[in-house]
């Protein structure tokens, strides 16, 4: 198994033409998510990816499952449970570029996720545990759980990768910093959005890349949208390297940008489990996210081909 994560997997409803959703007669139905759309993103790169989770006994958790084992996803870690409903959120994308997002996930399946539903086999041979910021702002059983993946981790000699994933819809920045820093100390591979590092830590560019080794990580990452990504690393006697930028890569038209920063990561990630190097792992962590943003839907967009130097 290359990979293991967790988080939260809803269905998504949105109209299919840019129009407000008081406005729309018709919804189009698709499953989104931080963690499931990096597996999808992994599993079409040729890699396996285990995705932990719950879901209710219902239609949309039935679909979510459906889609995730057709992706080639693994999925015997999902579990389903019959006491609360799946997670569901709408999407509107406006004709003048705005997107509005509408949750419905409080008291979800995947919110009851909690420490011993992580099986330790799950993780075994896992090389990756990944995880984002979004899974302990759900409930206080779903941070224990983090951090108990964390240890599992640890346990099998997995690297550990985090994406802090900041959702100002779930909590604020202060509480989020709390809850969050314990966890990012503990990574390996630290992938940050530009917009979280200054919504958390007041912080650009190098400052932030410079902050992410201080916290402990060998490898930090910025993803910083259209202007690229750049990244740092601690070399075998502690000290930083210098900063490794790349370009954004080129897209002819932004149909719908959700998803890129989890397709950045999977990319990012499928190239160092490539034994790829740095730049060449952001390249591909770019390509990735510049294909997720150029079609509606999280995921639609991302390639289905071997793994390919850039």
């Amino acid at each position: 198994m290359d990979i293991v994560t967790l988080g939260e997997c809803m269905a998504l409803a949105f109209p299919p033409e840019p129009v407000r959703l008081a406005e729309s007669s018709q919804l189009k139905l698709d499953i989104a998510g931080a963690e499931s759309n990096l597996c999808i993103g992994l599993s079409r790169l040729g890699l396996q990816a285990r995705f932990i989770s719950r879901v209710g006994a219902d239609p949309f958790g039935e679909r979510i499952r459906q889609v995730l084992n057709q992706e080639g996803v693994d999925t015997q870690a999902l579990i389903t449970d019959p006491e609360a409903p799946t997670g569901v959120f709408f999407r509107e994308h406006l004709p003048d570029g705005q997107r509005r997002v509408y949750y419905y996930r409080q008291g979800s399946a995947a919110s009851r996720l909690t420490p011993t539903d992580l099986q330790p086999l799950f993780f075994e041979g896992a090389r990756f545990v990944h995880l984002t910021g979004i899974t302990p702002a759900l409930s206080p059983s779903c941070a224990a759980a983090c951090q108990r993946a964390m240890e599992l981790a640890r346990q099998v000699g997995a690297l550990i990768s985090f994406d802090p994933n900041y959702r100002p819809r779930l909590w604020d920045a202060e509480t989020a910093r709390l809850a969050l820093l314990p966890l990012m100390a503990q990574a390996d591979i630290l992938l940050m959005g530009d917009e979280d590092a200054r919504l958390l830590f007041g912080m650009e560019k190098d400052q932030a890349l410079q902050y992410g080794l201080d916290l402990g990580a060998s490898v930090a990452v910025l993803k910083r949208g259209s202007s690229g990504a750049c990244a740092q690393v601690r070399d075998d006697s502690g000290h930083p390297s210098p900063v490794i930028e790349v370009p954004a890569y080129p897209v002819p038209q932004v149909i719908d940008p959700v998803g890129a920063g989890d397709g950045f990561d999977a990319g990012f990630l499928a190239g160092w489990l490539q034994d790829w190097g740095l730049e060449e792992c952001l390249h591909l962590g770019a390509r990735l996210g510049a294909a997720a943003v150029g079609v509606m839907g999280d995921y639609a967009g991302y390639p289905r081909s071997s793994m390919t130097h850039s």
